[in-house]
């Protein structure tokens, strides 16, 4: 059985656009053969797509309540905020930026 890396070299992405045509209809008539490993597929995406959305609003609440405050982020706190792909991180800086009387206070 081929490696991952092998299978990689041999059917990844390319340049050219009809080869790459002639490799995504192969992948799409593969799909159509297995509709469990479909579903497989479009859950994991849609997990990957509800996590994204929850990260995204997590650091919009953050910016509001640190706005609210009066508490502005530096460039460097606001890149690390924009950084952070841990909800369970960004949740606990919420909570912070509450009661926090700086927003170094929020990010320790």
């Amino acid at each position: 059985m081929p490696t991952r890396e092998e299978l990689l070299r041999r059917f990844g992405p390319v340049e050219d656009p009809e080869i790459e045509a002639r490799r995504q209809h192969i992948l799409k008539v593969l799909l159509d053969q297995d509709p469990k490993m479909q579903q497989q597929l479009m859950d994991k995406g849609m997990k990957k797509g509800v996590l994204e959305g929850r990260l995204t609003e997590a650091r919009a609440a953050l910016r509001r309540v640190l706005a609210l405050r009066q508490l502005a982020p530096s460039q460097d706190d606001d890149a690390r905020i924009e950084a952070c792909t841990d909800l369970t991180t960004l949740e606990r800086w919420l909570d912070r930026a509450v009661t926090a009387v700086s927003v170094s206070g929020v990010l320790e």
